[in-house]
């Protein structure tokens, strides 16, 4: 049990306390925190043989608290035999590796049906029949790995479509993780493992079997076993996926940094589909495990953020392929469309090996040019005029990046450029802002907004970031640009002085 966990319950039973209705006598139910008998604490801080009487409130919190709860709810005459039962169990747990807590209350007073109720993460299980209860709970609170020693026992197993093997050094590992919930977004009912030299496989190698209609298998090389969860993660995802809510954060957001997307109207051909997973097939049986690539489809309907990522919309002639490449140092995706006007398996795979040999040209997303004038004060910047009027200006140039959907937070950045515009020295600087929802420009590097970067006349390259100390105010600014560009050459003295 982890120390937190063990104040927890101490401070919960002292406030349950109070509450508990009293079904065996004062002394025997009344928490003494220093007695051995109620609370065993041993010298590495574990809880060991105590079993909990608790009420409604405290269960909420337990359930809350701890990752496996395993509920005693027992009748008045049935009691000490169960709590017998129940103890030795108790002791046979390890509360150094498994999250759990014991706990008991009378029927009727959180459960109306009598049984043990254990909560395992997110769910309720049941146990009316109390033969091998301990062999029960075990699987439920601390699920076994099993070994297959031999090759017939792996074929056997596979055959029967069941999920994984492993190699035994990252057994405990593995099972670590089932333990701490980890393993949830694999949707995997249990896991297997073999200890034996199996021909097929030279390095400790994890094989992930899913049961959906494709029946797909993967295999990892591993090599740390901390590189376990990242296998899982994208696993969980299928060989092709309709992007959808539930699976954009792993899609977008896991180990895997490149995607590749099939935009279409309505239905998608069978044939077009055979063709965009056979190369899915491929890449997942050719490619190491970080070199692979996740493949989606999905309608406009579904997804218009990603379409507009390549300024597509309804009217959009389809289908569309597209790659995207996630980089934490960049704001945005860096993203590539296929130009072919036939998708079959030819051109798709063609598509991604130009991408892979970098063959292709990133797509820029750019608004329309703005039309400029000469007694402008502020000027918005666009994908298509950031080199000429940022990168290849003559001035010093001081500029917003923003985020247009979620306008709301930089009304005080505007403001601030506003009231700078009006004792600005436009002969030494322009006052400019980007919009990095609609624009992208490949020297655009910055990885939040908003950011008020100036970039200096004497050499575009060494930018320099506005880092505001409290609020943003004129004097902060001027004082900032002061230090990089010189003492009051930024603006007019004597506006300033007003």
């Amino acid at each position: 049990m982890k120390p937190q966990h063990l104040i927890l319950v101490t401070l919960l039973l002292i406030l349950a306390s109070a509450q508990l209705t009293p079904i065996q006598t004062q002394e025997e139910i009344k928490i003494n925190l220093n007695s051995q008998e109620t609370f065993d604490v041993q010298d590495d801080g574990t809880k060991t043989n105590k079993l909990f009487e608790i009420d409604k409130e405290v269960y909420k919190e337990m359930k809350n608290t701890f990752k496996n709860v395993v509920h005693l709810i027992f009748e008045k005459n049935e009691e000490e035999t169960q709590v017998k039962v129940l103890n030795s169990i108790i002791e046979n747990v390890d509360f150094t590796k498994i999250d759990v807590i014991f706990v008991k209350s009378p029927i009727g007073l959180i459960e109306q049906q009598k049984g043990i109720v254990i909560k395992n993460f997110d769910k309720m299980i049941w146990i009316q029949n109390f033969d091998n209860l301990q062999s029960q709970i075990f699987d439920i609170i601390s699920p076994k790995l099993e070994f297959l020693k031999t090759e017939d026992e792996v074929n056997e197993y596979f055959n029967q479509k069941t999920h994984q093997i492993h190699q035994s050094q990252i057994i405990e590992d593995l099972e670590a993780i089932i333990r701490n919930g980890d393993l949830k977004e694999a949707r995997i009912n249990g896991l297997k493992a073999f200890n034996s030299n199996y021909k097929n496989f030279t390095a400790p190698t994890l094989i992930l079997h899913k049961g959906n209609n494709n029946f797909e298998q993967y295999e990892y090389n591993l090599t740390y076993t901390d590189q376990i969860l990242d296998f899982f993660y994208l696993e969980s995802l299928d060989l092709v996926n309709r992007l959808n809510e539930d699976n954009y954060a792993r899609v977008f957001g896991g180990p895997i940094q490149t995607q590749v997307h099939l935009l279409i109207k309505g239905g998608m051909s069978q044939d077009l589909y055979n063709a965009y997973y056979q190369v899915a097939e491929n890449n997942k049986l050719n490619d190491l495990k970080y070199h692979r690539l996740i493949f989606t489809y999905s309608t406009f309907d579904e997804n218009p953020s990603l379409w507009s990522l390549f300024d597509f919309d309804q009217s959009t002639d389809t289908p569309k392929l597209v790659i995207t490449e996630t980089n934490f140092r960049k704001y945005q995706l860096q993203k590539y469309i296929c130009q072919s006007e036939t998708l079959n398996q030819e051109t798709i795979q063609q598509f991604i090996n130009d991408f892979r040999n970098k063959n292709l040209n990133e797509f820029y997303k750019s608004e329309p040019i703005p039309e400029y004038t000469e007694n402008q004060l502020t000027y918005k910047i666009v994908g298509q005029t950031f080199s000429q009027e940022v990168l290849k200006n003559g001035k010093n140039v001081l500029l917003l990046f923003w985020d247009s959907k979620n306008q709301e937070l930089f009304k005080d950045y505007f403001k601030l450029l506003d009231d700078f515009s009006l004792i600005q020295n436009k002969d030494k600087i322009k006052i400019c802002h980007i919009d990095l929802a609609n624009n992208e420009h490949p020297t655009i590097t910055v990885d939040s907004v908003p950011k008020l970067m100036l970039y200096l006349a004497a050499d575009k390259k060494d930018t320099k970031e506005y880092l505001k100390s409290s609020n943003l105010v004129i004097s902060e600014l001027k004082a900032w640009l002061d230090y990089y560009i010189g003492d009051g050459l930024a603006y007019n003295v004597e506006k300033a002085n007003l």
